[in-house]
């Protein structure tokens, strides 16, 4: 099986919790999600580029159509995420003080943890990642992910299981976009937005929205770790 997955980030620099998201399918999934989203776009007239922040009044009825979208889908589509907590990295330790190679360490971590458990034998990953301009290498990020996966899956991997990991833009990603409106809600409750004096009320309401669909408590804390098609991880960072 070629396992497709498609991911993004949330709140990277302006708040205290950055997300990490991501969606998971197969190929034909893909196929059929896109053909669905076809006809969602020619219905609710969203032909633009669907993204959190333009979640508005005047919009929320057709960001709601697309959540239910997703979770008609979501046995065959499962989003996972990850929460970091940036007050308590140490970039220094973490890193030694480069900011965007700790960055690629968290998307290691969240690939690796995230989705590994899905690999079986003859099992490959094609990953897709938001384009963003950095100096390191999406190849090494392959390199040392399949090096990680084999030293955890030993027993039942033995080859490169992370076939490409390949930068795309995502007004051409029905699934990027997607992630992100998911992990812009989730961002949004981790940081308290919804409780700020100048919170959006669409934003507000989607967030509720979604937390619902997902049969959620709360965005803003993690789900179990079993739960596969809907799943938020707050990961925790040794202090040293």
């Amino acid at each position: 099986m070629i396992y497709h997955i498609y991911c993004d980030e949330s709140r990277q620099t302006q708040d205290r919790y950055m997300v990490l998201g991501g969606i998971i399918t197969t190929a034909k999934n893909v196929e059929l999600f896109n053909q669905a989203m076809q006809l969602y776009r020619d219905g609710q007239n969203m032909r633009a580029e669907i993204k959190w922040g333009k979640v508005s009044d005047k919009k929320l009825s057709e960001y709601k159509a697309l959540i239910d979208l997703f979770f008609s889908f979501n046995e065959a589509l499962h989003f996972k995420s990850i929460v970091f907590d940036t007050s308590l990295i140490n970039y220094k330790t973490y890193s030694s003080g480069d900011k965007e190679l700790g960055f690629y360490k968290f998307w290691y971590q969240f690939l690796l943890h995230s989705f590994g458990a899905y690999a079986k034998k003859e099992d490959g990953y094609l990953v897709f990642m938001d384009r963003r301009q950095s100096s390191y290498s999406l190849s090494e990020l392959k390199s040392v992910l399949n090096n990680g996966i084999r030293k955890r899956y030993g027993d039942r991997i033995r080859k490169d299981i992370f076939r490409n990991i390949q930068p795309l833009d995502s007004k051409k990603s029905n699934m990027i976009q997607l992630a992100d409106v998911l992990m812009g809600a989730i961002g949004y409750q981790w940081n308290g937005c919804h409780t700020r004096a100048e919170a959006r009320r669409s934003k507000i309401l989607l967030s509720e929205y979604i937390k619902g669909k997902a049969g959620l408590i709360s965005l803003a804390q993690p789900t179990p770790f079993s739960r596969k098609n809907f799943s938020i991880w707050q990961f925790r960072l040794s202090q040293k």
